[in-house]
């Protein structure tokens, strides 16, 4: 059996496996290539790949958002054990939140900023499920994508605090031909909000080009993404901003830093990052 849903049955599974070393990728499901990637590369960190499918109500400010998120849970099963995972795990609400539950989390103050200022209450829950999954599965290494960067950074100081043996991994944005970063949120778009969501990588593009000509001014790589991105009339952009890696602190020298972005096209919310080394 590869598709577990109960808490139980999944920690019968666990003690059986106590020799050998897993690795985790959480997931919400409606998976796509990224998530391809990123199991593929947990096969190569582990014995073994746990997949999670878990829509988590706590990091929806919108209880419409959630209502509407995609789900199938076959289609996901099927693509997370043909790309190396050896349990899929889709718990219940209840197996994950007892009806006893009363662990909520706070995030570290790198949440605070950007994602968190624009959600708020979004890292909380995030926090919240992870340290959770994290409890129940009891992995050696937990494997996440650098789209969601700043999600990733928090998850790291939680892991840190609260699960020190778990090793975080990362790793790099999948893009689909046209450029823009691999999301669950790209289906929402319409044909026309595709075409126009182009201007995202084309502005980031931009900006390494400048940066690898060496500009390392913020202020200028700024200024310039956003004369691209104000092309595009129907593009609103929530924030653009060159921070340093660890620390998510505004730096005004793009050096060991990251450029992170969020936008709203079409009723659709769209973020993304480019590494500035």
């Amino acid at each position: 059996m590869t598709l577990i849903h109960s808490t139980s049955e999944f920690d019968a599974w666990r003690k059986n496996v106590a020799n050998q070393t897993v690795a985790f990728v959480p997931t919400m499901g409606a998976l796509h290539r990224g998530h391809h990637s990123l199991i593929a590369q947990a096969a190569k960190e582990c014995d073994l790949v746990v997949v999670s499918i878990f829509v988590n109500a706590l990091q929806f400010g919108d209880a419409n958002d959630y209502i509407k998120y995609p789900r199938d849970e076959q289609s996901d099963y099927q693509a997370s054990v043909s790309t190396g995972a050896n349990i899929v795990f889709a718990p219940q609400q209840q197996d994950v939140f007892p009806a006893d539950f009363d662990c909520y989390l706070t995030p570290s103050s790198l949440a605070n900023d950007f994602e968190g200022k624009h959600r708020p209450g979004h890292f909380a829950g995030v926090v919240t499920v992870v340290h959770r999954l994290f409890e129940i599965v009891q992995p050696d290494v937990a494997i996440f994508g650098t789209k969601d960067y700043q999600q990733v950074a928090v998850i790291r100081d939680m892991c840190g605090e609260l699960h020190p043996t778990i090793r975080i991994v990362s790793f790099e944005t999948v893009r689909d031909s046209d450029g823009l970063a691999l999301s669950s949120r790209n289906a929402r778009l319409n044909t026309a909000s595709r075409l126009q969501a182009q201007i995202i990588p084309r502005a980031l593009q931009a900006i390494a080009n400048l940066h690898a000509q060496g500009q390392n001014h913020s202020h200028v790589l700024i200024n310039e993404a956003l004369k691209i991105l104000g092309s595009e009339p129907s593009m609103h952009v929530e924030y653009l901003e060159i921070v340093q890696k660890d620390t998510l602190e505004p730096v005004d020298e793009a050096r060991n830093a990251v450029l992170l972005f969020a936008g709203v096209l079409d009723g659709v919310r769209l973020i993304d990052n480019l590494f500035l080394q």
